[in-house]
């Protein structure tokens, strides 16, 4: 089969969650079937380059303003798109908005088969508005929609009955060496929706390194917090996806605190993959995938005194800590290897193909 995977952005020059799994899961089904794998992705500038297995076609778009570069992108793939339909037999679009909009315009105009894939923003934050709203739905009716939980999938059906949902989560790496530091360790993007400012006062009272990975517009007030609360708090920056595993070695406690707006984040799943429990917020996808009391703990969003309670108690009992790692391990080996997302995926080309 010819594969076509539309996202909108794209490594090196966007690598957030959707876009780093999505660069992983074109390498894997290229090396691991007989498929061809071509990306469609925005184009940013000439000289950008990426060692890849399978191909990329970078898309044109006006960078102007956000809303032009996504409009002009939706556009001119499209037209890329239909022009070279006949070399694919079907159309993967990561994210339902807008990426779900072009499967779904191409396969009323020239039959090309395509489904679409719910992350959690596109979803949860782009659903309150009327247009958009729209635009989920005819997707929706349309082709069969892959989620990354059955909560997400819960979600979704209470809105809109009838909708071909399937449930398939991220792919992870399964490394060999496990994680043996003392941080607490979180890994994310820094804004809002992540709640570092909540596990910051969570930490306050607690005498406990944190080891803060990653950048964003926040960066300097979440640095300033820390200093005026007297938490012991490491500001990493950004890191590039392939190392964060470093990071994950040296802690022993994963602490996702979002506040909203969560699918099933990478960063959980490669915490769980280097035996590290967690502790998470009860946000989209992520309660089904902790185990309550068994690879970590689920919180209210917000709460400073759950959270901190929670984190205190996997901290000072290391027994329970230790089994939650072995218990986290062995779930993410069970149900998120690549080995079984890929056999997934072959399964719904067939199924959608047809």
């Amino acid at each position: 089969m010819h594969i076509a995977i539309l996202v909108k952005e794209f490594p090196p020059d966007v690598i957030g969650g959707t876009e780093t799994q999505t660069k992983r899961m074109a390498t894997e089904i290229q090396r691991r079937t007989d498929h061809d794998v071509t990306v469609y992705t925005k184009r940013y500038s000439a000289e950008e380059s990426l060692n890849s297995e399978f191909n990329i076609k970078r898309v044109p778009n006006w960078r102007i303003n956000p809303f032009i570069s996504t409009l002009t992108f939706i556009c001119m793939a499209f037209i890329h798109l239909l022009y070279n339909h006949r070399k694919y037999d079907i159309l993967q679009c990561m994210m339902i908005y807008p990426n779900g909009f072009i499967g779904y315009l191409l396969h009323r105009i020239c039959g090309l088969p395509y489904f679409a894939w719910i992350r959690g923003g596109d979803y949860y934050f782009m659903k309150e508005v009327n247009w958009k709203r729209w635009i989920i739905k005819n997707v929706l009716s349309d082709t069969l929609v892959l989620v990354q939980t059955e909560h997400i999938r819960s979600d979704v059906r209470s809105e809109f009955p009838g909708s071909s949902l399937r449930v398939l989560g991220n792919g992870v790496d399964l490394p060999k060496k496990r994680a043996d530091g003392d941080n607490i360790v979180f890994v994310g993007r820094l804004k809002n929706q992540k709640g570092v400012e909540i596990l910051l006062h969570a930490a306050s009272n607690i005498d406990e390194d944190l080891l803060i990975v990653g950048d964003g517009p926040q960066r300097e007030a979440l640095e300033t917090l820390a200093e005026e609360i007297d938490v012991t708090a490491t500001f990493v920056g950004w890191v590039d996806p392939d190392s964060v595993g470093t990071y994950l070695q040296r802690g022993k406690l994963f602490v996702l605190p979002s506040v909203d707006g969560e699918g099933l984040p990478n960063a959980l799943l490669e915490a769980y993959a280097y035996g590290l429990p967690v502790v998470a917020t009860d946000t989209g996808g992520v309660s089904d995938a902790v185990i309550n009391g068994e690879t970590g703990f689920v919180v209210e969003p917000g709460c400073v005194s759950e959270l901190a309670e929670k984190i205190t108690l996997v901290c000072e009992e290391s027994e329970l800590r230790v089994s939650m790692g072995q218990s986290a391990r062995n779930y993410v080996e069970c149900n998120y290897s690549w080995s079984r997302v890929v056999q997934e995926l072959q399964d719904i080309y067939a199924s959608v193909d047809n």
